[in-house]
């Protein structure tokens, strides 16, 4: 009980830093490049270490606790916020870099679930892709409602209404960086 009150605090903390902490600017680092394809995803990491959600440069911010992502621009500026159905346990927390998207896919494990605007940026534990997508339909019927959203209830990618999705697909093109925090 005590561990999950101090995981509440220190998530509400951080989620609050958004908010609140100054931008941060800096000039692009050069070094800092795409992972070779054949390690990227959630086994092999670009960091070791989850992230400070105030950290610098354009990203998507990803909060497994509280199933929400916020879209920040080089400057700092948090311009959209938006609830998400991911997984507790994957991806694990990190800096990640999208690295394929895909307009229309269908599930390779479920090939009847199928789902539109996938943005490929982290591997799951058996080697299946995870990315943003609109909420998957199985069928022709989704598998959840916009108002679900916010609740952990994915295979591993984050579900997102279909305005969030069509947004984070204009928004992140190949090599955007995405955080995953706690």
């Amino acid at each position: 009980m005590r561990r999950a009150l101090i995981l509440l605090i220190t998530c509400t903390f951080l989620a609050g830093g958004l908010w609140v902490a100054p931008a941060i600017t800096s000039a692009a680092d050069p070094t800092d490049s795409l992972p070779d394809p054949a390690r990227r995803g959630t086994a092999v990491q670009v960091e070791s270490t989850a992230p400070s959600p105030d950290g610098t440069g354009r990203r998507a911010i990803y909060s497994k606790f509280w199933q929400t992502v916020w879209v920040v621009e080089e400057s700092g500026e948090v311009v959209r916020q938006f609830r998400v159905s991911g997984r507790m346990d994957q991806p694990d927390p990190g800096t990640y870099f999208v690295w394929s998207k895909s307009k229309y896919t269908c599930s390779a494990v479920h090939p009847d679930i199928c789902m539109r605007f996938m943005i490929r940026f982290a591997k799951g534990p058996k080697g299946g892709n995870i990315g943003f997508h609109e909420i998957p339909v199985q069928n022709g019927k989704p598998l959840q409602t916009n108002a679900m959203l916010g609740q952990p209830i994915s295979d591993g990618c984050l579900r997102q209404s279909t305005e969030d999705a069509m947004f984070m697909w204009d928004w992140a093109p190949v090599g955007t960086k995405i955080v995953v925090i706690p």
